[in-house]
């Protein structure tokens, strides 16, 4: 009996001296543990990064008429980098990629005269006090704009394509003025709001903000900016013509722009808006043609990333142009090649057919920026 108890006193002890043990090995590997957090907290260890190095290169093809033209496959498609053929890669199923679409709108400079559909006459209508002579945000009745539609036209957009939509307006500022959204009601409640703002049109800084918009979007998404305003850049103070070229050619997105001309709107405004027997400044056209020797951004930024670019210059050049660029975004051709060891740098892209076709237009972007591969 004495055994007995004597043996049952040892295995307690035995097993108790082994919870002892196994808590100090806890207790002992979590102090490793939390060393070992801290260390590597503090020191940032190296990202391996396994994307392929792939170039969208989104392509148009329309026919001398100005139609799109389908059915064509990628052995139809010849794509050079730097004069060297690649190996081409056709999407045959777009529709099931969702589109980015962040819409740019200029508010600033003359672009509140630019988007009326008609001569504005109340600048000399006592039914309004000079306050609201002045500042058409101030009175009782809208302002009327050749973009009205847009509500409606980005609603259509968005359910062919899944969309989701985001607006930035600019003058001299930019301001993200509807955050991304596949609500169409949101977009058209929002439109509505719009207002004249400053004397800026800061077109470079606008492209540049809106393009980071689209950079922070899921990769299988397209991504693409549709541009609404004059041609040449008002007060950009963030961004250059020389970084925005190079930030641009390195993403995959899409530029589009619909550009107005503040010279043929101020010109016809001084005819129509003036009462009779007094005169307009024949010097206006003078002056503002000085300006056209200045490089056109919104165009040349739509060239090099292969987008459409199209003027306007009421509500009805507005919408139909709006639904050609719409209608070119949804009908393109995506094509895109990996290059082999592609040094860093920027690099031009040609996109041809293999067999040439006089009654065909390529649109395609002509470079892209191609950055050190991450180890």
């Amino acid at each position: 009996m004495k055994e007995s108890v004597g043996g049952i006193i040892k295995l307690r002890f035995a097993l108790d001296s082994a919870a002892v043990r196994l808590r100090s090995g806890c207790l002992e590997l979590a102090v490793v543990l939390s060393v070992v957090l801290s260390v590597r907290a503090q020191v940032q260890l190296p990202t391996i990064r396994s994307e392929a190095n792939v170039v969208l290169v989104p392509t148009l093809v329309r026919t001398r008429a100005g139609e799109i033209a389908y059915s064509l496959q990628s052995k139809d498609f010849v794509i050079e980098d730097n004069g060297v053929e690649q190996d081409v890669t056709l999407d045959e199923s777009p529709e099931q990629e969702p589109v980015s679409l962040v819409v740019a709108i200029q508010v600033g400079h003359k672009a509140s005269s630019q988007f009326k559909k008609r001569a504005d006459l109340s600048l000399y209508d006592s039914f309004y006090s000079e306050e609201e002579r002045r500042d058409c945000r101030k009175r009782r009745v809208p302002c009327p704009t050749a973009i009205a539609g847009l509500g409606t036209m980005l609603r259509d957009f968005m359910d062919q394509t899944k969309g989701e939509v985001a607006l930035v307006t600019f003058d001299s500022s930019v301001y993200q003025f509807q955050g991304f959204t596949e609500d169409a009601s949101k977009i058209s409640e929002r439109l509505t709001k719009l207002t004249p703002g400053d004397d800026g049109a800061a077109i470079l800084d606008a492209v540049n903000y809106s393009a980071r918009l689209l950079e922070s979007r899921p990769r299988d998404r397209r991504r693409v900016l549709l541009l609404i305003s004059e041609s040449r850049d008002h007060g950009s103070v963030t961004t250059t013509a020389l970084s925005l070229t190079q930030q641009l050619a390195a993403s995959n997105m899409l530029v589009c722009s619909l550009t107005f001309s503040p010279l043929r709107g101020r010109f016809a405004e001084d005819l129509k808006a003036l009462p009779s027997g007094e005169n307009f400044d024949l010097l206006v056209p003078l002056r503002a043609s000085i300006g056209t020797l200045r490089k056109n951004v919104a165009q040349d930024i739509a060239a090099v990333m292969g987008g459409e670019d199209g003027k306007f210059k009421d509500k009805t050049t507005f919408d139909a142009t709006f639904a050609s660029i719409t209608n070119g975004i949804r009908g393109r051709y995506l094509l895109s090649f990996q290059p082999k060891q592609p040094k860093p740098g920027p690099h031009s892209i040609r996109v041809r057919l293999r067999d040439s076709r006089k009654d065909l237009v390529l649109r395609a972007r002509s470079e892209y920026w191609a950055t050190e591969r991450q180890p």
